[in-house]
């Protein structure tokens, strides 16, 4: 407590103005000194208060904690063929895992990047046909192989992280290849609705207005086919949601590419290198994040209209939105590559937020199990 000088009361330290006569109080040393402590954690704890924001919309609270560095310890690692195989023997009557017997701990992937390897791999020895030995037969599957490479590579990785290991790898390729071209066939549709600006049209230069209606477009598009199979496939978790819509994602971003590097002529290499390495942060963790946000708000309910209208919902698809928009829109004030780089860590930031949540139900849904049998 401190003593106001006007009219003599006790009044909090903290207070400003004194509540008895209303008049200015005296900035207090010990006031001072709380405010320079308070104004570099608030700097520090840009990420964690960015987190913990966006992990309340999950339901859960805190700040999100990430170490890299454990997250993909395994990849560097030696695993066997067996472990490699044990991998994908998920998602069946008999491979599901009982609840009791999952973690709530972060899962540590490491396959997908022994797939993404072996793209690379083949992606050189094409090449090496195509320009050594002026093979044309080299063209079609230096196209698929650049297309494909990190979306398959990256849904694995979701494939991975799916804690709860409910959905097969038959579903996921099923969602991938079906899902993907549905969902572009769903996107060429709602373009017959929008129309581009003069601008963009002359200049071939993206506006906001523009890149927010693909944005909006083309994530509507693939939201609608997630929910389909979300729907379809009875999916209950978050974690289940995210790998719907990275199988989703990935599909739509693989066969969009192909038709980029197809088109690029004597471009082909570039086109297929800068769409390969930048799809890591494209329609794959996209749709990944609308997957999540609609389990989010559905958990084990049946889907129903009313649950895309949920604000947390729109929270988070409206982020993956707004990173779709930013990624086209041709803003001139940083460069296109940098501008990239940072969406990419924008978007994964969200991912891990909601994957976060989806570990976090691991336990929840033990602890109800327990509480049902007492």
């Amino acid at each position: 407590m401190q003593v106001c000088p006007h009219c003599g009361h006790s009044v909090p330290t903290t207070a400003k103005i004194c509540p008895v006569c209303g008049r200015p109080l005296p900035v207090t040393t010990q006031t001072t000194a709380s405010d320079a402590k308070a104004k570099p954690r608030r700097r520090q704890s840009l990420y964690d208060d960015a987190t913990a924001r966006l992990n309340r919309y999950t339901g859960e609270e805190g700040a999100v904690k990430v170490n890299l560095k454990d997250l993909f310890s395994a990849v560097f690692q030696h695993h066997t063929k067996a472990e490699a195989e044990s991998v994908f023997i998920a998602g069946t009557e008999d491979t599901t895992p009982a609840l009791d017997s999952l973690s709530d701990a972060w899962v540590k992937p490491w396959l997908f990047s022994r797939i993404l390897v072996g793209f690379l791999l083949a992606f050189m020895a094409l090449l090496f046909m195509a320009v050594e030995f002026q093979n044309p037969n080299a063209i079609p599957g230096l196209i698929l192989v650049g297309a494909f490479a990190v979306p398959v590579s990256g849904l694995v990785f979701f494939f991975e992280a799916n804690a709860f290991q409910d959905i097969s790898l038959y579903e996921v390729m099923r969602v991938f290849f079906i899902g993907g071209i549905f969902a572009l066939i769903a996107t060429l549709f709602l373009y017959q609705f929008i129309s581009f600006s003069q601008t963009s049209q002359m200049t071939g230069m993206l506006t906001l207005g523009d890149s927010l209606s693909i944005g909006v477009v083309e994530e509507v598009g693939k939201l609608l086919i997630t929910c389909y199979f979300i729907n379809q496939l009875h999916i209950k978790h978050i974690l289940g949601g995210m790998l719907i819509g990275a199988a989703v994602g990935a599909g739509f971003a693989a066969f969009e590419t192909a038709g980029y590097i197809y088109r690029a002529g004597n471009l082909l290499v570039e086109v297929a290198i800068l769409r390969g390495w930048s799809a890591i942060g494209g329609h794959l963790v996209w749709a990944a994040i609308a997957g999540g946000a609609v389990m989010v708000v559905k958990r084990a309910k049946p889907l129903r209209l009313t649950h895309l209208f949920d604000t947390r919902f729109l929270v988070f698809f409206g982020i993956a939105i707004l990173l779709h928009a930013a990624w086209d829109w041709d803003i001139g004030i940083i460069g296109p590559y940098f501008k990239l780089l940072l969406l990419i860590i924008a978007a994964w930031v969200v991912v891990f937020v909601l994957m976060n949540a989806g570990l976090k139900e691991v336990s929840h849904l033990q602890q109800r199990a327990l509480e049902h049998n007492d």
